[in-house]
């Protein structure tokens, strides 16, 4: 009477191989959720910064008498600087900005613009420039 020795594989042996695979494959979705969040989080700033540099360079491209009145105008109104709201990639960003003469030296007046959203946090950017008086 010849044994025959059938070649296979057990049950415990596909369970482990189905529990490394599981594994394996929740550890790429994991990797693409953040990859993802990351993608829109970039995106966002992208255009955070393009919002930002946009009304800085507006403002750097005004002469200076007219920058001054622009900002004590918007000062008369709010003690915080001028600000407006500015839509981009489906969100709103409250942009805020003001002047400060002699700053950092005298002859030359500082510029910050600060741009503020909320995606699944607050987010802040603030940027400066200085311009000559």
């Amino acid at each position: 009477m010849q044994i025959q020795n059938n070649q296979g594989f057990t049950l415990i042996e596909i369970l482990v191989s189905i529990t490394i695979f599981s594994v394996a494959v929740l550890g790429l979705a994991i990797g693409t959720v953040t990859l993802t969040r990351t993608n829109a989080d970039s995106q966002l700033r992208a255009s955070a910064i393009n919002v930002a540099q946009a009304r800085l360079e507006e403002l750097k491209a005004m002469n200076p008498a007219t920058l001054t009145a622009l900002v004590a105008t918007c000062t008369s109104v709010s003690s915080s600087g001028c600000n407006d709201n500015f839509s981009a990639s489906g969100l709103t960003y409250n942009r805020r900005w003001w002047f400060a003469a002699n700053s950092p030296v005298v002859g030359v007046n500082r510029i910050d613009v600060k741009v503020d959203w909320t995606d699944h946090g607050s987010r802040t950017l603030t940027f400066t420039a200085a311009v000559p008086q």
